[in-house]
């Protein structure tokens, strides 16, 4: 019979801990999509109306009526809103992109490079899913 030591059972743990590492490093990359849903309303106190809103970042370019929901494609850049309606003259908002979990996450456990992985392949950063815009005019 055999008995098996402490440090015979180190080795294959070592290597399993370094192979999910290795795995999972740039997970973002393969749990998240390059591109998310955003909605948005423009505000009035607190009523919605209407409004033909342009959304912008360096990937791409998105029209909306408002209050209304889009696929954008994530970026490190802000996603910049311009809208306008027939009773507001017209305006821009900025929406920062934010770390998602995923790329926290990787960034614990596959450290730098799995991050900007993550970044590189649009998927680490994400915009606010609700972004609820209140109109310069009504303040």
């Amino acid at each position: 019979m055999l008995m098996s030591t402490h440090k015979e059972l180190r080795l294959p743990r070592l290597a399993l801990a370094v192979g999910l590492i290795c795995l999972l490093s740039g997970c973002a990359s393969l749990v998240n999509d390059d591109s998310q849903e955003v909605s948005v309303r423009l505000m009035c106190g607190p009523k919605t109306f209407t409004a033909t809103c342009h959304l912008q970042n360096d990937k791409g370019r998105w029209t909306l009526s408002t209050p209304g929901t889009i696929r954008v494609v994530n970026d490190i850049s802000n996603l910049e809103i311009t809208c306008r309606s027939e009773y507001v003259p017209s305006f821009t908002v900025s929406a920062m992109p934010m770390p998602s979990l995923a790329l926290l996450g990787n960034l614990f456990l596959g450290g730098v490079v799995g991050a900007a992985v993550d970044i590189y392949n649009n998927t680490g950063m994400k915009y606010p899913e609700n972004i609820d815009i209140t109109n310069p005019s009504c303040q």
